[in-house]
């Protein structure tokens, strides 16, 4: 019943916000990264039965639609995880929607659906939740070399294991820089997400990632 408010919500709130600001401009982002998930799930997690560890490159990227104040996005990333021992393997797929607003230029919120698959040949664990997320920015040197700081919670969450999804939340943390005369934007940023499953003897699924990112047009 979450869910479905807050689909209503988004949905009537996107020609509201395309109706007071005017024409919109278009932003991209492209990211490439590296991903390590660690899962003590148990009996079945990303891996299968018990603790796992897995890692590899990802690519990513994401697309707004700006409203001056407002923005309205969809983002993708995929990949391939293994183990160390390669005996692992599975593709990470992410998906999101969003819409984000600044009250003052320092701060953005958003809110909007999140998907994450662990996929194989055989299973696929999905992890659907609705994200509400808060970033600050901050200057470090000159207008150029910026800093922020991202802190997102689950409104409501679910996923298929046994058990069911508890609490999922996450944050990421970043630096931008902003070459003079150039349309683009650099982002070098590290992001940690904490899911726990619900269910006796099981445990978390914590994915860690370090990506690079270049920006075009107003984020």
């Amino acid at each position: 019943m979450r869910t479905v408010a807050l689909i209503g919500l988004v949905a009537l709130a996107a020609p509201a916000v395309a109706r007071s600001q005017g024409r919109p401009t278009l932003a991209f982002r492209g990211d490439a990264g590296f991903v390590w998930v660690r899962s003590d799930s148990a009996p079945a997690g990303v891996g299968g039965a018990g603790p796992v560890r897995i890692r590899g490159p990802v690519l990513g990227g994401e697309g707004r639609l700006v409203f001056s104040q407002f923005a309205v996005g969809v983002g993708l990333l995929s990949g391939t995880l293994q183990n160390a021992g390669q005996t692992v393997k599975r593709d990470l797929i992410e998906g999101r929607l969003l819409v984000a607003a600044r009250p003052v230029p320092w701060l953005e919120m958003s809110v909007g659906p999140f998907v994450r698959a662990y996929v194989t040949d055989s299973s696929t664990e999905r992890w659907v939740f609705w994200q509400a997320r808060a970033r600050v920015d901050a200057p470090i040197v000159t207008a150029s070399l910026t800093s922020y700081v991202e802190l997102w919670r689950a409104l409501s969450s679910q996923v298929n294991l046994v058990g069911g999804a508890g609490r999922v939340q996450g944050g990421e943390a970043g630096v931008v820089y902003r070459p003079p005369q150039r349309p683009y934007v650099l982002r070098l940023t590290y992001r940690v997400d904490d899911a726990v499953v619900r269910a006796v003897g099981s445990g978390s699924e914590t994915l860690e990632a370090i990506s690079l990112a270049v920006i075009v047009g107003g984020w």
